[in-house]
């Protein structure tokens, strides 16, 4: 008898079990992009994935690196469904893809740097022209109109494409590039770890765009734009974005 109701325990665990809802998995793409997306596998982004899990049961999410260049092949290709930290300046209202957006929750931007030299000053961020410039391979910047044709980018703005940010600014450093374009978020968490580049480098007051950081929504994927906005809206309200910013080193 003993036996027979350990069995019937047992049955009626895996029945509670498979009648419980499966969370829904949501796949959230990245790719390289300092402090949102560290190559290292940190980044701002897995804390805003942390706290929505710990925020409700209804979905998983669950990072899936991509590469900046090929987002847009592979939502088409439903190999994400959320990415965070976007724009719709960013190719995809061009490419008229199947995504929705939410509403904003981050500001930033990105700004130029140089060498600080006896004389310069912001003057020197006045014009583009004839400078040698560095940027980062699939991003889209403001003075070229969004495009991050690498082609293009060459052809009429001499840039020069590296892979991140710190080598972008090293080659400003080594006097290997007249400007670096950096997102601002990142440049300060930079001069944190390292002060003493404070006094080597002039960091324009104007900015080659601003960021409205949405998050972007595969449609027909498994969760709603609407839901999402609503989660976001919830970890704003009670303070964990604030938190989670202040912690990633952003300075709002």
């Amino acid at each position: 008898m003993r036996a027979v109701w350990a069995l019937v325990a047992m049955l009626l665990g895996m029945m509670a079990a498979d009648g419980a809802p499966a969370a829904q998995l949501v796949k959230v793409g990245g790719y390289e992009f300092p402090p949102f997306v560290e190559a290292d596998g940190k980044g701002l982004v897995h804390d805003v994935i942390a706290a929505l899990n710990a925020a409700q049961t209804a979905y998983e999410f669950r990072f899936v690196p991509v590469a900046a260049r090929r987002r847009y092949a592979d939502l088409a290709d439903a190999r994400f469904d959320v990415m965070f930290f976007e724009s719709p300046d960013w190719e995809w209202t061009q490419r008229q893809a199947a995504v929705d957006f939410t509403a904003e929750f981050l500001q930033g931007g990105e700004v130029f740097v140089a060498q600080a030299r006896p004389g310069r000053g912001q003057d020197f961020f006045a014009s583009l022209t004839g400078k040698r410039l560095v940027g980062i391979l699939g991003y889209h910047y403001g003075f070229a109109d969004f495009n991050a044709d690498p082609e293009r980018l060459a052809r009429d703005w001499g840039m020069k494409l590296v892979a991140n940010h710190k080598s972008s600014i090293d080659m400003v450093l080594a006097d290997r590039a007249d400007l670096a374009v950096v997102t601002d978020s990142y440049l300060w968490a930079y001069l944190s770890k390292v002060p003493e580049a404070r006094e080597k480098l002039l960091v324009s007051d104007r900015f080659d765009q601003v960021y409205r950081h949405r998050a972007l929504v595969r449609r027909l994927g498994p969760i709603d734009v609407k839901i999402l906005d609503g989660l976001l809206a919830r970890l704003e309200r009670d303070g964990t974005l604030a938190r989670t910013w202040r912690q990633g080193g952003i300075v709002r």
